[in-house]
């Protein structure tokens, strides 16, 4: 009976246990959307393809483009960092991204004509996000590219743009939404950007240094499966405005964007850049991992709780098992005493006579 007891004892509370660790992993249940927990060494590799249709201080009376850009974008998260927004140190997650392809299309010079342009771009970037959330507060960026120009002769082509962008928020957004729901806030960007083109042995430099006040939007549209190269995800489908994209050049980002979150990647699987209504570029996660701290929504006390549960449960088990051997052992050591004999006294005292 002891040992049916025990064995009771030992499955309730080890139930209790998986049910507190399986309510404890469960996404929480005032949102879908779940706030990553960024950590060193997480990365995602997307596949990029986009177009071009103007370079930022390069008008139309020096020439048109109609480029279209495929490549790779590399996201990686580098670590914690502090950033001063009014005055004030805020706590911040740098993270870096690279992008790098190919360019193709036509540049029309007039009067001269048309030709062919072919070469390659890169985009390299550092933003420091608010703290475990995804709005930039500093972005600092260099777009080059590269090209050879056929216009009956070949001529390089080069552009570089740096951008230097201080954003401060109203306040920062919920990022557990569900679908139907939405969130916004208001902001002001302070942006500089330097380009300098060069194209028929002409160098053209422009800096522009302008302040923007606008509200960032973002509306959870739905939940939908999502297949791209690294698989098919459960993601939710958002409508927000458009920051920076690796890969387009700092001055063309705006607008608006289409983007796929999911919970499980812990960053987007699918983004669609759009400039007035239409679409430039879009971004398709090609491959992803997590550094050394925990998988982006999955919180620390999720994983705390991973470990700890067999370890609890295993040394819940021995303590009862050793309780049950020390019983055991005590009944051995002391047997119970011998019934007294017929007629013998049992007592201290005697009885009066």
């Amino acid at each position: 009976m002891a040992l049916k007891s025990s064995s009771r004892g030992i499955s309730g509370i080890v139930s209790i246990l998986l049910v507190f660790a399986i309510v404890s992993s469960m996404p929480p249940t005032n949102g879908a959307l779940r706030k990553p927990m960024y950590a060193p060494g997480d990365k995602w590799v997307y596949v990029l393809d986009g177009s071009l249709g103007g370079f930022p201080g390069f008008n139309a009376s020096q020439g048109t483009f109609h480029l279209a850009l495929v490549g790779l974008v590399y996201v990686n998260v580098i670590g914690s960092g502090i950033v001063l927004v009014n005055n004030g140190s805020v706590s911040a997650v740098r993270v870096d991204s690279r992008a790098t392809g190919w360019l193709n299309g036509t540049f029309s010079v007039p009067p001269v004509g048309s030709g062919q342009i072919t070469g390659s771009f890169t985009t390299t970037s550092t933003e420091f996000w608010e703290n475990h959330a995804y709005l930039p507060m500093e972005s600092l960026g260099t777009t080059s590219y590269n090209a050879n120009v056929n216009l009956g002769i070949t001529t390089p082509l080069t552009l570089s743009l740096r951008v230097n962008a201080t954003t401060s928020y109203s306040s920062v957004p919920p990022f557990e939404l569900d679908v139907g729901q939405n969130a916004s806030a208001a902001f002001t960007a302070h942006v500089e950007l330097n380009s300098t083109f060069t194209a028929f042995f002409q160098t053209m430099t422009s800096q522009n240094v302008t302040d923007v006040s606008s509200t960032w939007h973002r509306d959870v549209l739905s939940r939908e499966n999502v297949s791209v190269k690294a698989g098919t995800f459960s993601a939710y489908k958002l409508n927000q405005t458009l920051g920076s994209f690796p890969g387009l050049p700092s001055g063309l980002a705006g607008g608006n964007e289409t983007a796929y979150f999911s919970n499980d990647v812990g960053f987007y699987v699918k983004r669609t850049a759009y400039e007035n209504g239409t679409p430039s570029a879009e971004m398709r996660l090609r491959s992803y991992s997590y550094g050394a701290g925990p998988a982006a929504g999955i919180s620390a006390t999720q994983v705390l709780l991973f470990i700890v549960l067999p370890i609890a449960v295993i040394a819940l088990v021995v303590v009862l098992l050793w309780r049950r051997r020390k019983a055991r052992i005590q009944g051995h050591a002391s047997p119970p005493a011998s019934p007294a004999e017929d007629g013998q006294q049992v007592g201290g005292k005697d009885r009066a006579r």
